[in-house]
């Protein structure tokens, strides 16, 4: 692991063109290195525009395979839903070939069934990926909340625990929206070549220079620490 600097931005649009240049550096080595990058997706307030500006890139796009760290277990037209900002602000732009898109939530099972859902996106993973040890995605892009929380792992939960599986249902009352989700577990989000938290406001800088400072070990965020690289991006 690389030790993490916050790079601060005069606004978020700045920020949004530093994560998408790292993004696409990211995917050009890795198609050279591997024949494909895999890149696993964050929702929120704040990527629509990062979204957009990597869109743009000209990039290897039939190589490109895209996943998610977590989502909302809403219908994929839904507003909360982390797929639907994705399609509306990524594929909409960039020629990713549909069967690499690979959505979280599985279709043919109904989302109440928590379990279920998680078993079967783990499989699709351990399909992709292959079943011998964590899976190393090429970019992992993350946001944070204001209690410390990135992708659905939330402050004081079991799942921060979770030592083994890669998907698990999540179900969290103080989550905005309250509705069940599904994530990726640390094991996978610490297995990324590159990991990245997109950020913007005052509070989210400053919560980011506590983590990044030693005075976040609370925050589910400062569990973040990938086998490859670490850039906390901040737009103020």
């Amino acid at each position: 692991m690389n030790a993490a600097e916050l790079e601060l931005f005069p606004d978020l649009e700045s920020a949004c063109a530093r994560a998408s240049s790292l993004t696409a550096r990211a995917a050009r080595d890795a198609v050279a290195a591997r024949g494909r990058f895999t890149l696993a997706l964050s929702g929120g307030s704040t990527p629509a525009r990062y979204f957009e500006r990597l869109g743009a890139q000209d990039l290897p796009w039939q190589a490109v395979h895209v996943f998610w760290a977590d989502e909302r277990l809403v219908a994929h037209d839904d507003p909360a839903s982390n797929y639907a900002l994705a399609r509306a602000h990524l594929f909409t732009r960039a020629p990713i070939p549909a069967e690499n898109i690979h959505p979280m939530a599985d279709p043919a099972l109904p989302l109440e069934a928590l379990e279920a859902q998680a078993q079967a996106c783990e499989a699709m993973l351990r399909s992709f990926f292959g079943a011998g040890g964590f899976p190393a995605f090429d970019a992992v892009h993350l946001g944070v909340g204001d209690d410390g929380h990135t992708a659905s792992l939330f402050p004081g939960q079991p799942a921060l625990d979770e030592s083994t599986r890669w998907v698990l249902p999540v179900v969290y009352d103080k989550s905005k929206p309250p509705v069940p989700r599904l994530t990726l577990t640390l094991p996978v989000l610490n297995a990324a070549r590159l990991a990245f938290f997109l950020v913007s406001g005052q509070g989210k800088t400053a919560l980011a220079r506590d983590i990044l400072e030693g005075r976040g070990a609370g925050y589910p965020a400062s569990h973040v620490r990938p086998a490859g690289e670490l850039f906390w991006l901040a737009g103020e």
